[in-house]
């Protein structure tokens, strides 16, 4: 390989950054100089939490005139013993459900629906609380939050099953109701989740994306959660899973509503087995930096640092994320990077987990300098967990358009993009990736253009909210 061509994959940013941390306090710094850093060391915090935060890091160089990417990763676990209830402390859940019952949601779907509220009621305990919401062209609250006692539980159950679909979708009406239910009941130090249902397009009241966003988003500034549950074909995945993203919940598609109870057992169990909830990253931005994107959560900034809720960490669950970082290729110096932090709730009380020790970037002008500093095992996990998954949801959103050849243009420009870079850094398993996996993601963009024009209509539908979802998953490691 010509080093000008391996120059030029190199400015496109094929470059990392992994960082470790666990608990101490939150400071901050940044420096830079015209010395080259020294090897990188594992860091380890301190604190008393219960979260194992570590990592290193595995590139420390960007091309001079480059575009200066640098991607952090990032490793959260919990021990299973995170939650327990053999110190007596057990976790009880405010579980508030807003379903939608348009007209849509008739047959199968309003009664897998019924069916699984039903099934998620039997299984709350007496100190665990309830609410029950439903939308259409209006908002209903057919039960307040209150205590799963037998009494009721009865009356609930009587209530489920009398719910009907008819009229239209108005989602943003129902999502507030959620909200409110929840925040005017009393704290009593429960884990607080909004489970939000639609089967298609808000169309009524509040129906601007920005603004249901803006909406979710009061989750992480009130500590409770609001997942998304998008049912059949007519929804929108992108929609449902920005609300998810802004309220610090998880997002799910259903494409057969046979799995609704799967999906409500699966939020409650979660509520009830969370490590650490109301998690935010906060990563500093020194002059001229900034953070491209965050294992596909969404980024805010203020003054100069950046944001991220990355949602819950579960008792016995490790996560790792990848944060892209931009740097100024424009001098030949070293930036140190210091103040990285991660504030969480445990059981109700807050921790603060920091990195002590700068992790240092050097912009250097030789490429093979760069390529050198790569640590391989770390590129390639970013190569499959990051990379491909942030094309899996480029492709689905050009087979949502009906844009055959640009979904095949954003895979071959993946796949020259990483093979160049591994024919340099000669990982297996990378190699097997751009074979295998790419030419399935080719099979699926063929197979949606393919049949009558019915045929390819619901197969761009189905086939792009599969891949999306996946992507979504595994971006975000929750697999």
């Amino acid at each position: 390989m010509s080093r000008e061509y391996l120059k030029s994959a190199v400015t496109f940013g094929f470059f990392l950054i992994v960082i470790s941390v666990t608990m101490a306090k939150l400071h901050g710094g940044y420096l830079a100089d015209d010395n080259s850093p020294a090897p990188q060391p594992s860091v380890v915090s301190h604190g008393d939490g219960p979260l194992g935060i570590s990592a290193h890091l595995v590139q420390d160089k960007i091309f001079f005139g480059g575009d200066g990417t640098v991607s952090l990763a990032l490793t959260m676990s919990a021990d299973v013993a995170a939650v327990s209830e053999d110190d007596g402390v057990s976790q009880h859940v405010d579980m508030v459900v807003v379903l939608d019952q348009s007209g849509s949601m008739s047959g199968q779907k309003i009664e897998y629906a019924r069916q699984a509220i039903l099934d998620l009621l039997s299984g709350l305990s007496s100190q665990d609380r309830f609410a029950l919401i439903g939308y259409a062209d209006r908002v209903w609250c057919y039960a307040d939050l209150n205590y799963a006692t037998d009494t009721n539980r009865l009356r609930l159950q009587n209530l489920i099953r009398q719910l009907a679909p008819g009229g239209n979708t108005n989602l943003g009406g129902g999502l507030q109701e959620g909200i409110n239910t929840l925040l005017t009941a009393d704290r009593i130090g429960n884990v607080e989740k909004v489970i939000l249902i639609s089967d298609g397009l808000a169309n009524r009241g509040i129906v601007d994306p920005e603004s249901l966003g803006n909406m979710a988003s009061l989750a992480i500034e009130k500590e409770f959660a609001i997942s998304t549950v998008g049912v059949g074909e007519d929804f929108n995945e992108q929609l449902m899973t920005a609300i998810a993203d802004r309220g610090a919940g998880n997002y799910y598609y259903l494409a057969n509503p046979q799995s609704f109870a799967a999906i409500f057992q699966q939020e409650f169990q979660h509520a009830k087995t969370v490590a650490a909830r109301a998690m935010e990253i906060s990563i500093p931005l020194p002059d001229g930096v900034s953070l491209l994107y965050a294992s596909g959560y969404p980024v805010s900034v203020s003054g100069n640092r950046a944001v991220v809720h990355p949602g819950d960490l579960l008792a016995g669950q490790t996560r790792k994320l990848f944060l892209t970082l931009q740097f100024p290729t424009s001098s030949e110096i070293t930036y140190r990077l210091q103040g990285l932090a991660i504030r969480y709730l445990h059981q109700g009380n807050p921790y603060t987990a920091t990195f002590p020790t700068p992790f240092q970037i050097a912009c250097v002008n030789n490429p093979d300098e760069v390529v050198a500093s790569i640590v391989h095992e770390e590129w390639e996990q970013k190569v499959l967990q990051e990379d491909f998954n942030a094309l899996r949801e480029k492709v689905a959103l050009e087979l949502k358009k009906g844009k055959k050849q640009e979904a095949l243009q954003q895979i071959d420009s993946y796949y020259q993009q990483q093979n160049l870079l591994n024919a340099e850094i000669g990982s297996a398993k990378v190699s097997v990736h751009l074979d295998e996996e790419l030419n399935e993601l080719r099979d699926i963009v063929e197979q949606t253009f393919t049949g009558s024009v019915q045929q390819v209509e619901m197969q761009q539908k189905s086939n792009a909210k599969s891949l999306q979802y996946e992507g979504y998953k595994e971006r975000r490691a929750q697999k």
